[in-house]
């Protein structure tokens, strides 16, 4: 069987945050946008971190809501990440996904190029199972 690539199901428009961002501002562009959380890029184009909305969420709770808070996402983030490279085969998000994982930042030599998340996982298996061989249309 043919692998099926991440590079085919990952969304190359992500939604990302500077380290020097204000966090409640982080906060307000999630719900806009309605998604729960997103990569964290320095100014290189490197993936440096991944901010929640839980992340953010605890800082409007306990400092925003009283003052104006001036957290920088930096602050906040979760830098210990778990990243799959644009050319994995998508079964490496398996685990990850199955134990709750909503989304994996896609890299390419360290530099953020896509997201992949639970639902694009989801739709890859769905067309594997549709479509089992993979051959030329």
């Amino acid at each position: 069987m043919k692998a099926i690539l991440v590079r085919d199901y990952m969304s190359p428009n992500v939604m990302t945050f500077k380290p020097e961002d204000n966090v409640i501002d982080a906060l307000r562009q999630l719900i806009k946008q309605g998604r729960s959380g997103a990569p964290v890029v320095d100014n290189q184009g490197s993936l440096v971190g991944m901010l929640s909305e839980l992340d953010c969420l605890k800082e409007a709770l306990m400092g925003g809501y009283f003052q104006e808070a001036g957290d920088r996402v930096a602050d906040h983030m979760t830098e210990a990440l778990d990243t799959v490279r644009i050319d994995d085969d998508i079964l490496v998000c398996s685990e990850w996904f199955l134990n709750g994982r909503r989304r994996l930042p896609v890299t390419d030599a360290g530099n953020l190029v896509g997201i992949i998340t639970r639902q694009d996982f989801g739709r890859a298996l769905i067309r594997n199972i549709d479509h089992p061989h993979h051959g030329s249309n």
